[in-house]
């Protein structure tokens, strides 16, 4: 598919605003430090946390489920890293 092609079904898809912001927060960052891998992005931008961020070590790295999460408290945390 090509891009102008995915563009067009993304908006007949009638995406939540909140979804392509985030999208276009991710690809704004990796856009700006592209060396960085994207599941590492993940993690800079706060989308992805431990279970214990100030000592992730006493919760065995475990990552924290963030299947609950509203795309409204993501959206939070993405703007708070890129401050």
């Amino acid at each position: 598919m090509e891009k102008e092609e995915f563009y067009s079904e993304w908006g007949k898809s009638n995406p939540k605003l909140e979804h392509q912001e985030i999208l276009d927060l991710i690809s704004g960052y990796l856009a700006n430090n592209y060396s960085q891998r994207f599941g590492q992005a993940l993690f800079n931008l706060g989308i992805n946390e431990f279970v214990n961020k100030t000592d992730p070590a006493k919760a065995n790295y475990q990552i924290r489920d963030i299947h609950g999460d509203s795309d409204a408290k993501i959206l939070e945390r993405i703007k708070k890293q890129l401050k």
